[in-house]
């Protein structure tokens, strides 16, 4: 068999997906609390913490944060434990924030672990579920007072490592780069993201392109060419295949270290360490079976990659460039005429030819990951793809020419002119692609299901463009028309929707009324103001249910259309009868008891169920996310003394 290990991986990736989607086995089998040394099993309301900084730490606008390694923990005695395990840490920002800590830092400091947000509303995102995944079960925000820096622990190769990125840092910035200059260069060559503007960043996103502006497998994909180009000189033969194959493992390691070791590089450093191992025992390498053995290496040392976004994205694009390009290369190949032109124009017109294949396979291969997971399209993605990413590899280059021509002041002006000149011309094309109209399509309603069919779809399209046989394109073209019935199906399903969810927001009260495609977002006054204030908690339940908002109702508002009446607290919705009971009108008597489906308590009001049965008959009591612990507690009480049903939104 030419690719032996691809049965193995899709063994492997069968069996992770059959063991941990019915029943958790693998996320309960990799959960760090069941180690008995783990921080976890001591943790209290306040702990000391001895801990050492794993990474170099990133900046926003009002914190640092970084993730540690907790080595010791004081219980809730005072007995010192030695221990293991990853926790987040946000450092505050603030007027006496003059000392930054960093890689390799050993910090005691007084801890109040806090677990990360889970999914609390409909279709939220598990912040919660995707730090477990990496190891993280709590985090916490560290105030200037709050640690003491002792020492910084770092050594050997990683602190030269870490130390030499630092130093690169400040070269780019002491170039005549201007500031969004220098944060795409530092983004594209030291994976340094943290001085991106909010317009460069909007402008890559809308094009489509923003996997340029991380360091990813395409800037390791750069790295290896550039290396190759530069060995050209090393023959084919056997030895310096090897030669060849060792000095780009060399160069793509150091790379990744000096980006800052994201597993998204590591991944991409492994898949290509693999494929250098195959170009130096092979003339004529196995490439895709080297990508399945790098899958296969990573999925045996952690199942949970395999949910991860980034794995999915990496691995997609390889593998439809793999199997697609070379199949629409000779689908559709450059007319023979292109061969006898003048050799410039015709190595252009080649170059383009497989460029537009490269980009329409991995757009491809990755399109229903990017609409399953993001929910959006970039519309001209070929046409950025051809004219922005050509300049990757020259403007990685001339970065790299800039930094180590830093010592020759002449020549470092120069390059650095040129460098700016190339940056120019790509912020101002991508900004160009970026405004045209719908050039990037958002809030796109993409479920589990229509993932599924189109994973299908794309992968029956390989194998049939592999034989191109008619028996073959029945496949493809039955997963298309499924996905197409599905999608009307579900715009068909919510189309005749009402519907309505309460959320979940800690001190603030937010309910939203679902009819057709459109919404009603009943709230208090704060978020009203600023609705956007809970998109994180509430973009994916629009989406879900495929409706826009169309009116923001404060709770004191009055409004009645043909679907939804709001007055005095009381909410009527399609036969569904509501009152909101807070501090402002629990005291209010009324002349007869109406007949209600809930009550809803927030706010924390000084009333009985007991006397609120006196005044409204309701089937359920619902209890609101803001209301204190103490009165939440009695009211379970009473209610299950009652024996009155009730919800809790804690």
């Amino acid at each position: 068999m030419k690719n032996p290990l691809i049965p193995v991986v899709v063994i492997v990736v069968l069996f992770i997906l059959l063991t941990e989607l019915p029943f958790g086995c693998i996320s309960r089998w990799k959960d760090p609390s069941r180690d008995d040394a783990h921080y976890s099993h001591w943790v209290a309301p306040q702990n000391w913490m001895l801990v050492h900084i794993a990474e170099t730490p990133a900046q926003s606008a009002r914190s640092l944060h970084a993730v540690a390694d907790v080595v010791e923990i004081a219980d809730s005695n005072g007995a010192i434990h030695s221990c293991h395990g990853k926790i987040l840490l946000y450092f505050a920002k603030d007027s006496t924030f003059d000392s930054p800590v960093a890689f390799g830092d050993e910090l005691l400091l007084l801890a109040t672990p806090q677990q990360p947000s889970g999914s609390d509303n409909p279709h939220q995102f598990d912040y919660r579920r995707h730090l477990r995944n990496k190891g993280i079960l709590y985090t916490d925000y560290i105030r200037h007072e709050s640690y003491r820096k002792l020492g910084n622990s770092r050594s050997g190769f990683m602190s030269f490592v870490t130390a030499l990125r630092q130093r690169l840092i400040s070269v780019v910035r002491l170039s005549q780069l201007t500031p969004s200059q220098q944060g795409i260069a530092e983004a594209l060559f030291l994976g340094w993201d943290n001085d991106l503007d909010d317009d460069t960043q909007m402008h890559f996103r809308q094009a489509g392109i923003t996997h340029l502006l991380c360091v990813s497998g395409l800037h390791v994909g750069i790295v290896s060419l550039m290396v190759g180009y530069l060995l050209f000189f090393i023959g084919n033969h056997r030895r310096g295949r090897i030669a060849k194959g060792l000095i780009k493992m060399v160069v793509i390691w150091f790379f990744v270290m000096l980006t800052g070791m994201a597993p998204g590089t590591m991944r991409a450093a492994l898949m290509f360490s693999f494929i250098a191992v195959g170009q130096m025992l092979y003339s004529r390498p196995p490439t895709l079976n080297a990508v399945a053995a790098s899958a296969l290496v990573l999925l045996v040392g952690n199942p949970l990659l395999l949910f991860d976004v980034g794995f999915q994205l990496s691995y997609a694009a390889v593998v439809g460039l793999l199997l697609l390009t070379p199949r629409f290369q000779e689908w559709l190949p450059l007319p023979a005429f292109i061969d006898r032109l003048w050799s410039p124009l015709s190595f252009l017109a080649h170059k383009l030819h497989s460029l537009l294949f490269v980009s329409l396979s991995a757009q491809l291969a990755t399109a229903p990951f990017i609409l399953y997971y993001f929910h959006q399209f970039p519309l001209y993605f070929l046409v950025a793809n051809m004219v922005v990413v050509p300049f990757a590899g020259l403007l990685l280059g001339s970065v790299i020419v800039m930094v180590l021509l830093a010592w020759w002041p002449g020549a470092f002006a120069l390059a650095g002119f040129l460098t700016s000149k190339i940056i120019a011309a790509t912020e101002w094309l991508t900004s160009a692609i970026g405004r045209w109209p719908y050039s990037l399509v958002e809030s796109i309603y993409f479920d589990r299901v229509m993932f599924l069919l189109a994973l299908f779809a794309v992968g029956t399209l390989a194998w049939w463009l592999a034989g191109r046989s008619w028996r073959r394109l029945t496949l493809p073209l039955l997963f298309s028309v499924a996905l197409i019935t599905w999608a009307r199906h579900a715009e068909a399903r919510c189309a005749s929707q009402t519907d309505f969810d309460i959320y979940r927001l800690g001190n603030h009260t937010a309910m939203e009324f679902f009819v057709g495609h459109e919404s009603y977002l009943l709230c208090d006054t704060q978020i009203a103001h600023n609705p956007t204030r809970i998109d994180y908690q509430t973009t994916n339940n629009l989406l879900h249910h495929q409706a826009r908002r169309a009116h923001i109702l404060p709770l004191d508002t009055a409004f009645a259309d043909a679907h939804l009446m709001v007055r005095d607290r009381f909410v009527s919705f399609h036969g569904i009868t509501m009152r909101i009971v807070d501090r402002s009108n629990y005291r209010q008597r009324s002349t007869s008891r109406p007949q209600l489906r809930y009550l809803l308590l927030r706010e924390s009001p000084y009333v009985t169920v007991a006397e609120l049965q006196q005044q409204y008959q309701f089937d359920t009591l619902i209890i609101a996310s803001q209301n204190s612990q103490r009165r939440r507690a009695a009211w379970q009480h009473q209610c299950d003394s009652l024996m009155v049903p009730y919800i809790d939104m804690r």
